[in-house]
Formats: structure tokens, C-alpha cells, sequence
């Protein structure tokens, strides 16, 4: 009979050996230097995505300047531009007929322009009255002595002889039945108008009357003298242009108080016009502007289809003349102004950037966001902050 062996006694923990006091500090430095390590990882994320943006709405602000610029034929100095001076004296003769609110019709002689005709080789005189008939059978008599230019034309008023609407005619074509039949082939006139006043309005003439018909005369004779004088001027090169006007004489066959229908008014002035490169002026004064700009403000727009030029001095017979220039635009608050440096910023909460931007007069609007958004303060570092400037729609 085989015997039992002795069973071998079990102890709980055999085989393990208590840590030394050594061994724990160890772990529980290492424990202590991973916690360090995730901490300070945490901080450089922090930091690393930490961004605050600062959103302003500008406050624009006008700029202007007027300045003077002469325009000489050859330009030495950077107030000198090259350009063409050149001018004429033009006379021009108009019946203007008054409106017929509150007047009270009475029957008159018609009138008109006609412009006479002379295909003959010679000069033809002409004196008041001379006849002119029209093709329907309708007579009118010149008002002025009038030479007609050999191979011209010239234009001239003209009066039906009877009183009534008769003498009220479209455009037509006129015989001078005072010539010989030769002469009446090569010598005419012809009206492109109606005839009108055979039925006066007859009120009280003022001077406003008076007036608008300076007016509105000046202004044909301008247009007219503006087709003149640019003739020969390079106007590619000199695509800029400004004019003056003198009146030399103004004559009314009618007195302000006096009671008609209409008035003839005759006008004489001389019209200069002064022709520049537009670039080099508008360039001229956008330097100019420039220098308006305050400190921290920049140029933000130029109203250069506003950019007004007018004629300040005159010098014809040398072909120079000295130009008014006024330009204008807008400014607005720049990213190196004083009220927008980062350092004011730094670690303050919103409110805080909100009331130091919102006291300038360069600032409309603002408002600050953050990232990520639960951010309570603007970061530390100028880098992380983000300064956007928007000029307003309007």
C-alpha cells in the first residue's frame, strides 16, 4: 500500500515579492511626469489654437482738395501740364417768345431764321427789308443788313410782312425776287424751322425773362464754339477740356416792364477753351488728396467722375491758362492706427475691447468672437489676433 505524499502548503502572494520603497517613488514619478507631460501638452493646444478676431465696420470720412494746375506748352514743374489754349468771339442774334400763362393773345408779324445761301463767286449785300418768298407765296423781309460770303452761307431773322398765323410756315426754301433770275438760282435761303409769333401772348417783360434767354443763348453759342475751337486740337491725347465765357455785349429790342410777345436778344462773347491731358491733372490732385489723409486713416475711394475743373486764369496769346481742380473721396482707419494696436487688446474680455473701440470716431461697429468659443479672454499673444476692417456697403 502506497502512502500519501504530503500535500505542499499554499500561501496566498507565493511567488511575489513586496515593492521596495525605491521602486514606488519611481512609479509614482513617472506617474507624476506622463500628468506633467499630457498638462503641458494641453497648455501648447491651447495655445496653439487659441485665435481671437476682432471685426470692425469703418466710419468713412470725406477728403477733398482744391488746388490750382497750369497748362503751358511745355511743362517744367510737377503744377504744369501740356495743353492748348485757344478762344473765339461769337455773335448771335435769337427772338424769344414769351409763355402764354396769363397773357392775352394779340395777333403779330412771324419771324424766324433763315439761312441765306450764296453759290455765286462774289460777296452779296443785303439790306433790311429786302424781300424773301417763300415757295408756298409767303413774304418776309430780312430785319438786318446782312453779307452773304461768296461760296457761304449765313444765317439771318427775318419778319412776314402781314400780321396773322399766315405767316406761321414750316421749314421751306426762299426766293430773293430782288435779284435777277441768275442771281435768284445762286442766291437763297432756306429755313430748317417753323415760323412762329403770328399769334403774340402779349404780358409784361421782366428781367428773369431777360435772363433765361441770356441763358439759354450763352449755352447754344457755347456748344457751337465748342465744335469751333476743338477743331485741330488732338483731343486723344488732350481728352480734357474746360471753358470760359466773357459776354462782351447783350442788346434787347424790349425793356424789362415793357408790354410783347416775344423779344429779340443779340449776344457777343468771347469763349476760350482750354484743352489738358485729364491724367496728368486727375493725377495731379489724387497726390494732393493723398496728403489729407490723416495719420492712421488710408485712402479708400476717389470720386473721380466728380473731379471738377474750372478756368481760374487766363494767358491766350501765350497759350497758357491756369485751372481750378477740387477732388474729393473717402478715408478710412488703417491697420497700423494707434487705436488698433494689438497690445491694447491682449487678455481682456470682449466687453472690454468693445468699449475701447467703440469710443473712436473712425469706428462705426464691432464685435469680437473667439476660437474655440469658449474662450473668455483675448489671448496673450499678438499673433492670435486677428484684426479685420470692412468698409460699409453704403
Amino acid at each position: 500500500m502506497v502512502k500519501n505524499a504530503p500535500k505542499r502548503e499554499e500561501r496566498s502572494g507565493a511567488g511575489r515579492k513586496p515593492l521596495s520603497r525605491s521602486l514606488r517613488m519611481y512609479q509614482h514619478i513617472a506617474v507624476a511626469f506622463v500628468v506633467i507631460t499630457f498638462l503641458l501638452l494641453l497648455c501648447v493646444l491651447y495655445l496653439s489654437v487659441s485665435r481671437a478676431t476682432i471685426h470692425i465696420v469703418a466710419d468713412p470720412k470725406v477728403i477733398d482738395v482744391e488746388a490750382e494746375i497750369e497748362v503751358v506748352t511745355e511743362p517744367l514743374e510737377d503744377e504744369q501740364v501740356a495743353g492748348v489754349v485757344v478762344e473765339t468771339t461769337l455773335e448771335q442774334q435769337r427772338v424769344f417768345t414769351l409763355p402764354s400763362e396769363g397773357a392775352t393773345p394779340v395777333e403779330d408779324k412771324a419771324s424766324g431764321y433763315v439761312t441765306l445761301i450764296n453759290e455765286s463767286a462774289k460777296d452779296q449785300p443785303l439790306v433790311a427789308t429786302t424781300r424773301l418768298i417763300s415757295q408756298d407765296g409767303v413774304l418776309f423781309r430780312l430785319q438786318n443788313y446782312v453779307v452773304v460770303p461768296a461760296q457761304g452761307q449765313i444765317e439771318a431773322l427775318v419778319r412776314a410782312d402781314v400780321v396773322g398765323q399766315g405767316g406761321e410756315i414750316g421749314a421751306s426754301k426762299f426766293i430773293v425776287p430782288g435779284l435777277n433770275a441768275t442771281q435768284q438760282t445762286q442766291i437763297y435761303g432756306v429755313s430748317v424751322a417753323a415760323m412762329t409769333g403770328g399769334v403774340q401772348y402779349v404780358r409784361v417783360l421782366t428781367q428773369a425773362d431777360i435772363d433765361g434767354a441770356i441763358a439759354s443763348l450763352s449755352e447754344e453759342m457755347l456748344a457751337k464754339a465748342k465744335q469751333a475751337l476743338s477743331t485741330g486740337v488732338e483731343r486723344t491725347a488732350l481728352d480734357g477740356e474746360a471753358y470760359s465765357v466773357t459776354t462782351v455785349s447783350q442788346t434787347a429790342d424790349a425793356v424789362v416792364g415793357a408790354e410783347v410777345g416775344s423779344f429779340s436778344l443779340t449776344l457777343t462773347q468771347k469763349i476760350t477753351a482750354v484743352y489738358y491731358p485729364k491724367v496728368g491733372v486727375q493725377n495731379y490732385a489724387e497726390r494732393l488728396l493723398a496728403k489729407q489723409v490723416p495719420d492712421g486713416f488710408r485712402v479708400s475711394l476717389i470720386n473721380y467722375p466728380t473731379m471738377r475743373t474750372e478756368v481760374e486764369g487766363l494767358d491766350a496769346s501765350n497759350g497758357e491758362a491756369t485751372l481750378s481742380v477740387y477732388l474729393d473721396g473717402l478715408s478710412v482707419i488703417s491697420d497700423d492706427a494707434q487705436t488698433l494696436h494689438k497690445d491694447r487688446f491682449v487678455g481682456r474680455a470682449p466687453h472690454e475691447v468693445l468699449t475701447l473701440l467703440r469710443a473712436s470716431e473712425a469706428i462705426r461697429d464691432v464685435s469680437v468672437s473667439f476660437t474655440p468659443f469658449w474662450l473668455k479672454r483675448v489671448p496673450t499673444l499678438q499673433d492670435h489676433i486677428k484684426i479685420i476692417i470692412e468698409e460699409p456697403k453704403e
